[in-house]
């Protein structure tokens, strides 16, 4: 079966929407869905004008709200983001159908728990800093997303092996100046506001109402989230007044949102033991929309949280010089095992790294005791080699043979496909002549970039920008 160009592979399933499937369109794989309501009415006799009229305005509207969601969002996204928009919009007979891309590397659900369980805190606060910076530019466009939850907030392993968060599933989703007239969405997940919303019925009281709903009702989902994220579970309903505690006394579910507009309140999981985080998904969880940070609000919180400095390997016999790190504009350093190489990552303010080895560490004076071709322990002093830091470290000596042992440098260089988004080519020349002898894509606090490899297993996370500002790519 082809449908506006898309080959169907296999059968179509149910969903909550409707139906969906997987397909295929000039080589790529894409995700197509297709909405079983509301449906464009057929005249085909059974209903009266009246009933037809009303069912062609509300599908009208559906329509007018989907595309109008997704012509927005697809300003500032495109393939291989993290926001995940249809392509396309068409009609599959009487049916509003759309077509995304397909994502590569989803964890899937019944194996989510067990990942973030085995994630570091780390790695959890970028899957939450791209999470908020994704929901931040959706809001800058007005949108309300309207159904966040674990689901809708893919978990994404990518070609590098780095975990991502992706937004997806907009189905739900309304510019702030059209309020729904029925709420879509997992009950688990409802701010306050939105809970209380779906159970309205008369016109008259939706519409009094429509004000309550903000783009702070995502946040509230979000912080849901989060926590899920920090402690795998969802918060704790405490201090239950006595007719949610009866509920409860008969196995019934106490949702996040009927529990905080009954005066209940949200405990804060003790797995969550940073008091950042916690304070943080605290002021998420408000019950006062507006109590709560805005997205962007969220973004900067996580980004702002200063990083340690974690203790060496033990191996290495080394003590960092704290002074030195951070007058070098670095805000952290984490062990890293890479490649099975025990090396560290030095963390700057904007979340991008790079990647030492224990060597190189001594070499440029970031650590003292043991030596740059030793691993015994030495002194704590700062190494000399310090004073040498103002000359860039040469390039690994592999760089320099490949010329000769194996033609041009740019033979040597693996390259990646550049994000389509960015508009670049790679220069390998001048990427192997500054040492590096691949590049990935790799996406770091939820900005897409490249990890720049040199031979000796070092490497360095670097914007589009920055690698056209070093003349290592070039803007089409």
């Amino acid at each position: 079966m082809t449908v506006n160009g898309y080959t169907v592979i296999g059968e179509w399933k149910n969903s909550q929407c409707g139906e969906t499937a997987l397909a295929k369109k000039g080589g790529k794989k894409y995700f197509l869905k297709k909405y079983n309501t509301p449906a464009a009415p057929v005249k085909n006799g059974t209903l009266d004008a009246k009933t037809f009229a009303h069912n062609q305005k509300l599908f009208d509207h559906f329509v007018k709200t989907r595309t109008t969601v997704n012509s927005l969002i697809r300003t500032i996204t495109g393939s291989g983001g993290n926001i995940v928009i249809p392509e396309a919009e068409f009609m599959i007979e009487n049916k509003y159908a759309e077509a995304a891309e397909f994502v590569e590397g989803v964890v899937p659900e019944e194996e989510l728990e067990g990942v973030l369980r085995s994630l570091s805190v780390d790695v959890k606060k970028l899957l939450m800093q791209t999470a908020a910076g994704a929901l931040s530019s959706v809001h800058k466009l007005g949108i309300v997303h309207s159904d966040l939850k674990l689901k809708n907030v893919l978990l994404v392993r990518n070609a590098a092996g780095n975990y991502v968060a992706k937004l997806i599933d907009f189905d739900s989703s309304y510019p702030l100046d059209d309020k729904p007239d029925e709420i879509v969405g997992d009950v688990n997940y409802y701010s306050p506001e939105l809970g209380l919303y779906s159970q309205l019925e008369d016109e008259e009281e939706m519409a009094a109402a429509a004000h309550t709903l903000t783009q702070k009702s995502d946040i509230f989902s979000l912080g849901l989230i989060f926590h899920f994220y920090l402690s795998g579970e969802l918060p704790e309903v405490t201090d239950l007044p006595e007719k949610l505690q009866k509920r409860a006394a008969k196995g019934k579910k106490i949702y996040a949102w009927v529990a905080v507009n009954a005066g209940a309140k949200l405990k804060i999981s003790p797995a969550i033991d940073k008091r950042k985080y916690r304070s943080l998904i605290e002021d998420m969880l408000k019950k006062d929309p507006e109590e709560r940070p805005t997205a962007l609000e969220v973004l900067k919180r996580l980004k702002e949280e200063e990083r340690i400095i974690e203790e060496p390997w033990p191996e290495h016999g080394i003590s960092f010089n704290v002074e030195k790190i951070k007058s070098r504009g670095f805000v952290g350093v984490s062990r890293f095992l890479m490649d099975g190489i025990k090396g560290y990552r030095f963390y700057r303010a904007d979340f991008t790294y790079t990647f030492f080895r224990k060597e190189m560490v001594v070499g440029m004076g970031y650590a003292g005791g043991g030596s740059a071709s030793s691993s015994s322990v030495g002194t704590k002093a700062a190494a000399p080699e310090a004073r040498k830091e103002t000359t860039a470290p040469k390039p690994a000596p592999e760089a320099k043979k490949e010329t000769t042992a194996h033609g041009p440098v740019s033979d040597c260089v693996k390259l990646c496909d550049p994000w389509p988004e960015h508009r670049i080519t790679f220069d390998p020349e001048v990427i192997g002549k500054k040492g590096f002898s691949a590049v990935a894509r790799d996406t770091i606090g939820g900005v897409n970039g490249y990890r720049f490899s040199r031979p000796d297993g070092s490497d360095q996370f670097i914007r589009s920008e920055m690698a056209v500002v070093q003349k290592m790519a070039r803007k089409e």
